[in-house]
């Protein structure tokens, strides 16, 4: 609670002195993707389906001799989502940067759409269209605050969101679910054969690591598409030693399984070790419907 309150006032006092509104965009539309959770909320899959969407919704989205009109920011200091965004976004400009702000009036001029993956702390990111992934699981109390709990900030510290995309429950307006589960090679885990080692996928050896904000989500998933491991490892968030921890559970499991975010982190063995495995995750909205209830990300 006290480790709370101490951040409470720093945040505070740091969005009155350094992160007032500044001015909108002169040319890109500015899109901010975000939550109230510090993390595992399924932003940056959704940012790439966002992406994608408006590539082939616009048609001034297309690839042109200059290069194309998409680019996407994210932190500095998640390289994790830096290099999957670049693998899932090959056609756009990805930029991982400590400034959104600043970088997004650099490269205004030359884009017709700024996504950032993440952003809801920096209120200097307006005016924006907004996008909320909405879990059900607001902040209501001090002792929820990071670092004594899972979110950052309160619901007054932010104005009401363009748009909120509903993410559990019944009929929800986005759904993220395990697509397939394939190794370095693109052998897929074949959850009634096996994983091409005598082992079948719910018996003795499946390990799954996780090192994203939201573990239990993932290993949700995982039993979802099929899987029932038999040791689930959760790491911090962006997790610098994660590929030490796949080495040490490779000498007892007989395969890995972890997200595409932790694959990207691997070192090229890794990644085409056979008994190492991403969860491919697919993201399920309907675009209609989706931003039905706020603004239209249409430039015009």
């Amino acid at each position: 609670m006290f480790l709370a309150l101490i951040y409470r006032a720093l945040y505070k006092l740091h969005h009155w002195l350094f992160l007032r509104p500044g001015k909108p965009l002169a040319h890109a539309k500015l899109i901010v993707v975000g939550s109230f959770l510090a993390g595992g909320a399924g932003k940056t899959p959704f940012v790439a389906w966002l992406a994608e969407n408006l590539k082939n919704r616009f048609a001034n989205l297309s690839r042109t001799a200059e290069g194309t009109k998409v680019a996407v920011l994210c932190h500095a200091k998640a390289r994790d989502e830096f290099e999957l965004l670049k693998k899932k976004l090959p056609w756009a400009t990805v930029v991982a940067t400590s400034s959104r702000y600043k970088t997004a009036r650099e490269l205004d001029r030359n884009f017709d759409y700024i996504i950032c993956d993440d952003g809801f702390e920096d209120s200097r990111l307006r005016p924006a269209w907004t996008v909320r992934l909405d879990w059900s699981e607001p902040p209501r109390r001090l002792a929820d605050l990071w670092p004594a709990g899972p979110n950052r900030s309160l619901v007054q510290d932010h104005a009401p969101a363009d748009t909120v995309l509903k993410c559990y429950g019944e009929k929800p307006d986005v759904k993220f679910a395990i697509s397939e589960i394939v190794n370095g090679a693109g052998e897929r885990l074949d959850i009634n054969g096996g994983a091409g080692n005598g082992e079948t996928a719910a018996g003795f050896g499946m390990w799954a690591l996780c090192g994203i904000g939201n573990p239990e989500r993932f290993f949700r998933d995982v039993e979802c598409f099929g899987v029932k491991v038999a040791r689930k490892v959760v790491r911090p968030d962006h997790d610098r030693h994660f590929e030490g921890a796949v080495r040490n559970a490779l000498k007892t499991a007989r395969c890995v399984l972890m997200t595409e975010k932790d694959f990207v982190r691997l070192g090229e063995d890794l990644q085409k070790n056979p008994q190492v495995y991403r969860c491919v995750q697919k993201v399920d909205a309907d675009f209609g419907q989706a931003f039905s209830s706020g603004s239209s990300p249409s430039r015009g």
